[in-house]
């Protein structure tokens, strides 16, 4: 592994990505409509009474923010419910960077030149998948800053206080960017085998299933968040799954087949 050789797959897939603003648009729009959802009822709630019958039908989820007046508990619940999708925007956003990075290399011709030279698969694969998962971990982080930040604004510094918590800035600073690097590998190895962005989006999307899955559980067994156990494991499974994905990509990714099928 050469440090100089991943260091210039890096920079000149950066300098491909910075000249696509329509990308690069591409990576921010969800994660802000994902952050606007949530903060918006979060806005509602705050300038409207509750019904009391409406709080009654909520009453087993209020009962986790006993410091709280029902209000706020209602406003911090819909807040950290709305969580999960810090972990969706990593696992699909950078899908569609991946995707092109790798197939429309292939049918613009430009990657023939890359497998020629001598920097080995893996470099390539890693130096690809930095320089994808950088723009989308970049975006998350100020989104969930920004989320944070406007929620307490909106109705009090406490709902600030959740979504800092010790839970989530782990899972911000190891998950997300795991999730981000899994998701970049899997879509440059689909991207690898197929001639369409479309497929090799729709093939990788199934990395969200488990997300999706996990949060729905937590919710009907009346856990609004992750908790740091959970965190924590996640970042062993998605850390071995990345392993797994550097393994398969140095037999996925055959240099000459791609050569041959581009030649």
């Amino acid at each position: 592994m050469r440090p100089g050789l991943i260091g210039a797959v890096l920079g000149k897939e950066m300098r491909d990505l910075l000249s696509n603003r329509l990308l690069l648009g591409a990576v921010a729009f969800p994660a802000l409509i994902f952050a606007a959802i949530p903060t918006g009822i979060v806005a509602f709630i705050e300038v409207n009474d509750l019904d009391p019958n409406q709080l009654g039908q909520i009453a087993d989820y209020l009962r986790m923010f006993p410091d709280l007046p029902p209000k706020l508990a209602a406003q911090g619940f819909i807040v950290l419910i709305f969580m999960a999708y810090f972990l969706l925007i990593p696992a699909m956003v950078p899908m569609a960077i991946a995707t092109q990075s790798v197939i429309g290399e292939k049918q613009a011709r430009s990657l023939e030149p890359q497998l020629a030279t001598p920097v080995e698969v893996s470099e390539l694969i890693i130096g690809k998948a930095i320089a994808s998962a950088l723009p989308a971990i970049i975006a998350t982080w100020l989104v969930f800053v920004l989320y944070g930040l406007v929620n307490g604004a909106i109705a009090d510094p406490r709902l600030t206080n959740l979504v800092f918590s010790d839970t989530w800035l782990l899972a911000m600073l190891t998950l997300v960017p795991l999730i981000c690097l899994l998701s970049v590998l899997l879509g440059i190895l689909v991207s690898s085998r197929v001639n369409d962005a479309r497929t090799a989006q729709q093939l990788g999307s199934f990395i969200v299933i488990p997300i999706i899955a996990i949060a729905i559980a937590g919710f009907f067994s009346g856990q609004p968040t992750f908790s740091l156990q959970q965190v924590i494991m996640g970042d062993l499974v998605v850390a071995v799954l990345i392993g797994l994905a550097l393994v398969a990509g140095n037999w996925i990714f055959e240099r000459e087949q791609i050569l041959t099928r581009l030649g």
